[in-house]
């Protein structure tokens, strides 16, 4: 195993110990009540080998440290508004991997990482341990606060105290990171986070009902999981 985390630019160390939190974190959740990590059933009908879920959990783990930055742009914004970059010592530092490079997205794109720690250098900040984020949709409905509201402008024709509403909104999280959707794809969205909300409620307040949700709540999960995994495919192979 040391070998192929030499192999890999992974570092050993940190491995154990990541491993070692995992396990007294599981026996943690099971003394709660919630069932065993590795029992079959309906908290681990999925396995746990799916990326997707994997860095959502990171996501919503890790929030809010969280940065992202725009075409164009070398530096990444936290935030706290502070400018960082990737640690010289993570493998995505390495010349050849996207983060270490100008932000090659579209103009109407945005490209997202998380975080671990913001280590303060003589010149500027820098992120360690750090995992891209494919798609956004993690922060939507995992982290922070979302809130929604529509798009109104004054159209030339119109009175100057009319507004005219166009089938687009804003939607928030934490009033910090900002997204345009479609105003039914909006609606969608803040339902979904609302009845996840919900079902995360129930599971923690009751972990020895963790599969007794509601049918509403049990089809949020579900839509989620298709959800999460459908961006992931969906995204741009780096």
């Amino acid at each position: 195993l040391a070998g192929w985390c030499r192999s890999t630019y992974l570092n050993f160390s940190s491995l154990n110990m990541i491993s070692d939190l995992r396990r007294n974190v599981s026996r943690e959740l099971e003394s709660l009540g919630f069932p065993p990590v590795a029992e079959n059933g309906y908290h681990n009908r999925n396995g746990d080998f799916n990326p997707a879920f994997l860095q959502a959990a990171i996501c919503a783990g890790l929030y809010p440290n969280v940065a992202f930055r725009r075409e164009g742009d070398v530096n990444f914004s936290t935030m706290s508004n502070k400018k960082a970059r990737i640690h010289l010592s993570s493998v995505n530092a390495v010349k050849s991997q996207p983060l270490s490079k100008k932000c090659q997205v579209s103009s109407h794109e945005v490209e997202f990482v998380i975080f671990g720690e913001l280590v303060k250098g003589k010149i500027m900040f820098t992120m360690e341990n750090t995992t891209h984020l494919v798609s956004p949709l993690p922060l939507l409905l995992l982290c922070g606060q979302l809130r929604v509201r529509p798009i109104y402008f004054v159209s030339p024709q119109c009175d100057e105290h009319e507004t005219v509403s166009i089938d687009r909104a804003v939607l928030t999280v934490d009033d910090w990171l900002t997204f345009l959707a479609e105003s039914e794809i909006a609606r969608g969205l803040i339902i979904l986070r609302k009845r996840l909300d919900s079902a995360f409620s129930a599971m923690t307040s009751d972990p020895t009902s963790f599969a007794d949700l509601s049918p509403v709540e049990k089809d949020a999960v579900n839509t989620l999981s298709v959800v999460l995994n459908s961006a992931y495919k969906a995204a741009p192979k780096r």
